[in-house]
Order: C-alpha cells, then sequence, then structure tokens
C-alpha cells in the first residue's frame, strides 16, 4: 500500500508533459511486446490454418471443375446409350446383313458419333463393336471390340457398379495427327436392345490429361507441396508431379505421400474426394514450408518491436511536448481576452481538440469583438431612426395641410380638377401617415393604392386601366402599410410605360388562404426574362437596385420573418406578376409604432 502510495504520489507530482510522455510509453510498450508473444506462439498453428483452408478452397474449386468436366462427358455418354439408331445398328442379325448395308451403317455410326462432339471437354470418342456385325474401316473412330476384352480396365468396366468407368490416365496412340497422347477415359457398355444383358459394344469418352492437369496445378499453394488426384486403386490420374501420373501407388508408396519428397520430417495432408468418381484429390505440404514462415514472422516481430520501441519514445516525446506548448499558449491566449485585446489571434496548427479549443476561443473573441462592434452601430442606427422619423412626422404633415389648404382654394374658386386631384393627393399622404403606425387594414392599404392609382391614371390620361379583387374574410387582418403601392408603381413606370402604345391593365387582388395572406400585383407590360427575374429577386433582397421593393421586402421579413416575403413571375411580352405572401395576423394582435401626434 505504501509503495503505491508513494508511486501515485510521484505521478501526480510530474509535469503534464512527463505524464503523458510516460503514459504512452507504457500503454505502447505492453500491448507490443504481449500482442507479439501472442502472436509467435499462435503463428505455426495460424499459418497451417490458413494452407488448410486456403487449400481446401482450392480443393472445392478444382472438385467443381473437375465434376463439370465429367458430367459433361456422362451427359454425351448418356445421349449416345440412349441413340435408338446405335442400338439398332448394333443389334441387327449377321442373316442377310450385306456388306453396302454394314458400310452404310458404318457411316451413319460415324456420323453420329460425330455429332456428339459438342463439348471443349471432349477430346475424342470411340466406339467399340463386335467387328463380325458392324464394317470396320479407319480404326480410330469405331474399333473391335475383341482388343480390349482381355484388357484388365475392361475387366473393372464389368465389376463397376457405377454408371460409368473412369479409366485414369493412359497412353493412346490415335494413328492419325494426334499420335500418343494421355487420355483419360469414361466408358460405359452399350446393352442390347431387349435388355437381356448383352454387350453389343463399350462406349469410350477421352478427356486430354492436361486439362485436369491445369486444374491441379491451380490448386497447388505452396512451393514445395505436391497435389494428387487418385483414383480408389491408388493409381495417380494427374498431379503437379507430371512423371507420376499413369503410374500405380502400392501401400508403401501411399505411405510415403503422407511425408512430402521435399520434407525430411513431417507433412500437413489435405484430402477431398471429387464428386460423382472415386477419386481423390490429395494434397501434401511440407512442414518445414510452414514453419519456415513462422520463423520468418518472428524475425519480423522482432524487428518490429524494436522499431515500434523507438518510435514510441520519440513520438511519446513530441507528443506530449506540443500538447504542452499549446495548452500554455490557451493560457495565454485567455490573459489576452482579460485584457480585452480583441485583435489578438491564435494559429490553429491541428485539428485535433485543442485545435478545436483554438478555434472556438478564436471565434469567442471575433463574436465578443462584433457583439460590441454592432452594439455600437445599433445605437447610432437607433438614434438616425428616431431623428428620421422625427422629421418623416414633420413634413409630412405639414405637406398635408398644405394640400387641403389648395384643395378649399380650388373648390372656392370652382376649379374642380384643381380640387380632385389636389384632393386625392391629399387623402393619399393621409393614408399614408396612419397616425404614425406601421400596421393597419388591409383595407386601408387598398384604399391607399386605389387612391394612388387614380392620381396615377390623371397623370397618364386614363391610360392605366386597374381592376381590383378582395376576397372575404379579410376584415380584421392586419397588414403593414405602403407595401402595395412601390409594387405599383414599378408596374406602371416598368411595366405598361415601356410598351410602346403606353396602355395597359394592372390587377390588384387580395384573398385569404388557409393561415396566409396572399397579395398580388399583375401586369400587361413588357414583362421581364429570366436573369431579369433573378437580377430584381436580388436587388430585392440586397437594395442594390432601389430602396423602394427592397424596403417592401425588408418590412415584411421584419415583422413576419425571413421565409416570408415577394416572389416575382414575369414572361417578355406578357407582363409581370409579384405575389406577396405573410401569415393572416388579426389588427391589434401584430406590432405596431407608436400613433404620431396628429
Amino acid at each position: 500500500m505504501k509503495g503505491a502510495g508513494r508511486l501515485l504520489q510521484f505521478y501526480r507530482g510530474l509535469k503534464i508533459s512527463q505524464k503523458l510522455l510516460l503514459s504512452y510509453i507504457l500503454l505502447i510498450l505492453l500491448p507490443t511486446v504481449t500482442i507479439s508473444a501472442i502472436s509467435y506462439q499462435k503463428t505455426s498453428k495460424m499459418l497451417i490454418d490458413r494452407v488448410v483452408e486456403s487449400t481446401k478452397q482450392s480443393f472445392e474449386q478444382a472438385n467443381t471443375f473437375i465434376s463439370y468436366k465429367l458430367n459433361n462427358v456422362k451427359d454425351v455418354s448418356s445421349i449416345l446409350y440412349m441413340n435408338r439408331s446405335i442400338t439398332e445398328i448394333l443389334g441387327k442379325s449377321e442373316t442377310g446383313y450385306s456388306l453396302g448395308q454394314q458400310i452404310d451403317d458404318y457411316q451413319k455410326l460415324s456420323d453420329i458419333i460425330l455429332s456428339a462432339y459438342n463439348s471443349r471437354e471432349i477430346y475424342s470418342i470411340r466406339l467399340f463393336v463386335d467387328k463380325d456385325r458392324v464394317f470396320l474401316k479407319d480404326n480410330i473412330t469405331i474399333l473391335d471390340m475383341a482388343t480390349i476384352k482381355d484388357t484388365e480396365w475392361y475387366k473393372e468396366m464389368a465389376d463397376n457398379q457405377e454408371s460409368i468407368y473412369c479409366r485414369p490416365t493412359y497412353e493412346h496412340d490415335y494413328k492419325d495427327v494426334r499420335g500418343v497422347q494421355k487420355i483419360i477415359s469414361c466408358i460405359r457398355p452399350l446393352q442390347s436392345y431387349d435388355y437381356s444383358g448383352e454387350w453389343m459394344g463399350v462406349l469410350s469418352i477421352d478427356i486430354a490429361e492436361n486439362s485436369i492437369s491445369e486444374i491441379i496445378d491451380r490448386t497447388n499453394i505452396t512451393h514445395e507441396g505436391q497435389v494428387y488426384l487418385l483414383d480408389k486403386k491408388g493409381r495417380v490420374v494427374s498431379a503437379t508431379d507430371k512423371a507420376l501420373v499413369g503410374t500405380v501407388l502400392g501401400d508403401e508408396q501411399k505411405k510415403e505421400l503422407r511425408i512430402s519428397a521435399n520434407a525430411p520430417g513431417s507433412a500437413t495432408i489435405v484430402r477431398k474426394p471429387v464428386e460423382g468418381t472415386g477419386w481423390e484429390l490429395v494434397a501434401v505440404i511440407p512442414q518445414e514450408e510452414i514453419t519456415a514462415q513462422s520463423s520468418q514472422l518472428a524475425q519480423y516481430l522482432l524487428l518490429l518491436f524494436v522499431i515500434v520501441t523507438v518510435l514510441a519514445v520519440l513520438t511519446a516525446f513530441a507528443v506530449s511536448r506540443g500538447i504542452t506548448r499549446r495548452i500554455r499558449l490557451l493560457i495565454r491566449h485567455v490573459g489576452n481576452i482579460e485584457a480585452e485585446k480583441w485583435t489578438y489571434r491564435m494559429k490553429v496548427d491541428s485539428s485535433d481538440e485543442v485545435g478545436m479549443l483554438q478555434q472556438h476561443f478564436n471565434r469567442m473573441s471575433e463574436n465578443m469583438r462584433n457583439l460590441i462592434q454592432e452594439k455600437y452601430k445599433a445605437e447610432v442606427a437607433k438614434k438616425s431612426a428616431e431623428l428620421r422619423a422625427l422629421q418623416a412626422q414633420i413634413n409630412p404633415h405639414f405637406l398635408y395641410n398644405t394640400l387641403e389648404l389648395i384643395h378649399w382654394m380650388a373648390m372656392k374658386h370652382k376649379a374642380q380638377d384643381i380640387s380632385d386631384i389636389v384632393g386625392r393627393l391629399a387623402k393619399f399622404f393621409r393614408l399614408s401617415l396612419s397616425k404614425g403606425k406601421d400596421v393597419i387594414y388591409i383595407r386601408d392599404e387598398i384604399e391607399h393604392v386605389k387612391t394612388y392609382l387614380e392620381i396615377q391614371n390623371r397623370r397618364f390620361s386614363g391610360k392605366v386601366d386597374y381592376t381590383f379583387e378582395v376576397g372575404p374574410g379579410l376584415e380584421d387582418i392586419a397588414t403593414v402599410k405602403l407595401i402595395l403601392q412601390p409594387l405599383v408603381e414599378n408596374a406602371i413606370l416598368h411595366g405598361i410605360q415601356e410598351k410602346e402604345e403606353k396602355r395597359g391593365i394592372i390587377l390588384v387582388a387580395c384573398w385569404r388562404e388557409g393561415g396566409l395572406v396572399k397579395f398580388v400585383v399583375e401586369d400587361d407590360g413588357v414583362g421581364m426574362t429570366e436573369e431579369q427575374v433573378r437580377k430584381i429577386t436580388l436587388e430585392t433582397l440586397t437594395g442594390a437596385g432601389g430602396y423602394g421593393v427592397h424596403n417592401v421586402a425588408q418590412k415584411i421579413r421584419l415583422y413576419y420573418g425571413d421565409q416570408y416575403g415577394l416572389v416575382y413571375e414575369s414572361m417578355p411580352g406578357e407582363g409581370t406578376k409579384v405575389t406577396i405572401t405573410f401569415p393572416a395576423i388579426p389588427y391589434g394582435q401584430l406590432d405596431s409604432s407608436t400613433e404620431e401626434p396628429s
């Protein structure tokens, strides 16, 4: 207990860099030593398991390929076995069987056999028959059955219980351009037509041994290992050692297979039966070849341990120094913030936690500086706004009162036109003032823009026609004032007045759609291209092209939120449609400015 307490006290007294260095060394070296030791102990077994598993997978693939070849051969033999023409020809009686008929039947048999060459797996097809029954010509395709009756494989075929007998690799002279070839033959007897058990002939379908040998060669996954394909009696059908192909392995030789020719000690044996045959795939892998890889791995592990140890110490030292250095810089940065040195910025030199902390400190100091500046600007803007509001209250009232005076003087002198237009202008300003309120009823906004259109229609000699469509349910709904007049003004000046005849129609519509209010100002003016629509939409948001429509969009966003505003739709030569959307809020529930003194 005392020793552990002293160690703990010693550890707590270390600097952070020393703690990190010690921790890194222990955390890296201890797992490295443990893993290296366990890996070395398990290497041999893992390598053997890997080699055996890889060999089994290769054997599975080889088994599939060999079975595929043999099944193709079996299918062809079955087709020929069931061919009635063959059994009818071979079953003919010798009595009255003329030479001409034999020659014709010989040609028929040759044609049938030739037509069976429908698979690239088949190297040759031979038919052994009784020469007294069938005319024999070339002794290449159709041969005398008497030449094979005394052979060992003929007896094995007779004792075979399978549907087809596969004769292991042997050499055969085809007596043509092919010459002597190593082949594997799949043989089956042809029963008599009446199934009496008599053999009318023997069908031999040959496979080139090298086509099997290619498969065997691909299964050998080690340098010194050997792979064999054996039949039931230990005969080598194919092998990676070509000298053994076609030989017969006795009991002693089979025993010797368990010790590879290149392995003086012992070997790992892997076996796999070939489906559909009595054959077996055998792999002999020298044990020394596997253990040699294990020893090599042990050397690599030792070298890796040394390299990791050196790198661990160097890395731990560099990382601990780097982290503590950046922590000291953070502490200094906090002191700069306390001293209100907002322009100081730390260099972010990584993306780890310390680097993220550096970024957050930089952003925090920047945000604090911006907040202070914004607070200052906001105060200045507030004072300027109050001054502009005061001026706006004085000037419009003076102009409104002056217009009322002119209106009554015109009526006194019976100047009806002047009186009418001045009266409408006075009404326009009275509605514009709205007693200093920014929020008014929708009906007042409609009345205001209607007055504006009446004045403008007088100005343009009645060439501007207009229509108002106001839906029900809007009596108590509030709106921000002066949002329609700038849109109508644009429709007249930039839409209708740009037309050659300078005549047009303006539609002002308003309706309630669920919880929203829709304002539409539509004209049949010159319209805009897509590029112009994008440009005016951008100018509406930024105020770059003018303040009228920009102020409309700004007021809507200010009162209702950024998701509401103006949408433009236009086609060249067809006019422009502007839609304003905002929530349907009853009058009195939407914030408004304080009333002006009247």
